[in-house]
């Protein structure tokens, strides 16, 4: 090693400098992707409990924890008729009589495109997107079932199969699925 000369304290203070103005901002930005990815990602089966305080239709309420702002969900697995859709009002319906003002609990799992989180939503120790399915109030949305358990993707299946056998609700009319009727749109 050699003497610390003033041309090694030259080169040594521009490369602090150069450090000391860039650091503050790769911070910054550390922070904001860190911040970003913990709001649009929410973590994997994270809880909402409250009451519901709104069915916008057969698959998407809105719960309002106490203190909080409402959430907006998505019922996974499932696939409801749209409002303007045949059958769209008696599945909202349905779906407003099993839980509206009542206290559920939401265990989500993603959030999609519009924001919503996607959750299994439960109230009384049921599976409420699942009795959607058994009543014939919604299709098992089988697009989505590679994020649902063996034993949910079973489950909701079967729901289907029996609604559909014994002609329950949308199974009673020429229903078409929302999935194509949003298509034609």
């Amino acid at each position: 090693m050699g003497a610390f000369t003033a041309m090694n304290w030259c080169q040594f203070n521009n490369t602090a400098f150069r450090l000391y103005h860039w650091a503050p901002g790769a911070l910054l930005v550390l922070v904001f992707l860190l911040l970003w990815g913990c709001v649009s990602n929410p973590a994997k089966d994270q809880w909402v409990v409250g009451p519901v305080t709104k069915v916008h239709d057969g698959d998407s309420i809105h719960i309002t924890p106490r203190g909080s702002k409402r959430v907006v969900i998505r019922l996974a697995g499932i696939d409801a008729p749209e409002i303007d859709q045949e059958f769209g009002l008696q599945s909202r319906d349905k779906l407003r009589s099993l839980i509206m003002n009542k206290s559920a609990r939401a265990q989500c799992h993603k959030q999609d495109k519009y924001q919503r989180r996607v959750c299994v939503v439960r109230y009384a120790d049921k599976d409420i997107n699942l009795q959607m399915v058994a009543e014939g109030m919604a299709w098992h949305y089988k697009q989505y079932q590679n994020e649902q358990s063996a034993r949910e993707r079973r489950s909701y299946a079967a729901a289907e199969a029996n609604a559909q056998k014994r002609q329950l609700g949308l199974w009673a009319v020429p229903a078409v699925a929302p999935w194509d009727y949003r298509q034609a749109l």
